[in-house]
């Protein structure tokens, strides 16, 4: 198993499990933030604000790196913790991939957060998920599934290296499953207990 991915995995269930996720929704992914606007559990006015702080972190988190580890977060070698894959991928095959592993991880996101009844497993199931989406990932892709993964160390390398199918690819899963949600009705009570 992948270390990048467990740890990924562990951090997110943690996060959304602690009372600033219980309380935010704990989006520090702009993918997660459309989808439940597009299925209709976020607000569009609060989308905004989600995305800016989403992207203005992954800036924030990068650069608190560089100041931590000093010129070796610069090295060619790590490039800013730059995604990037070792072989020749086409970037359509890159954004591809990542649209259908975030596609996946969204649809388990949308049908946890219309179930409160399911509050408490939804830590730990998209924990698990993710961890094994990265690894499944990791080489094809990079396994990002997060345009926000990206963003920051894209911007401090000086745009060095691919940004678009990291962007464009989870966004566009985020949109077609949270408009395919949309079109689900919401399960009532009585109905949820018989699921």
């Amino acid at each position: 198993m992948r270390v990048d991915a467990v740890v990924s995995g562990a951090v997110v269930a943690a996060l959304v499990a602690s009372p600033f996720g219980r309380v935010s929704g704990a989006h520090l992914n702009p993918a997660v933030t459309v989808v439940l606007w597009a299925a209709r559990v976020v607000p569009g006015r609060d989308v905004p604000f989600y995305v800016l702080a989403q992207m203005a972190g992954s800036v924030l988190g990068t650069a608190a790196g560089w100041v931590l580890s000093g010129p070796s977060l610069a090295h060619q070698d790590v490039n800013y913790a730059l995604l990037s894959v070792r072989h020749s991928t086409p970037d359509v095959w890159i954004m591809l991939g990542e649209a259908i592993a975030t596609g996946v991880l969204l649809a388990v996101v949308v049908r946890l957060a219309r179930d409160p009844g399911l509050a408490d497993v939804t830590p730990m199931t998209v924990g698990a998920l993710l961890t094994a989406l990265i690894a499944l990932t990791a080489n094809v892709t990079g396994g990002s599934l997060n345009p926000a993964r990206q963003f920051g160390s894209w911007l401090l390398s000086g745009g060095d290296g691919l940004l678009r199918p990291y962007v464009v690819g989870p966004l566009i899963a985020a949109v077609v499953v949270g408009v395919t949600a949309s079109a689900v009705p919401v399960p009532t009570d009585g109905e949820r207990t018989r699921l």
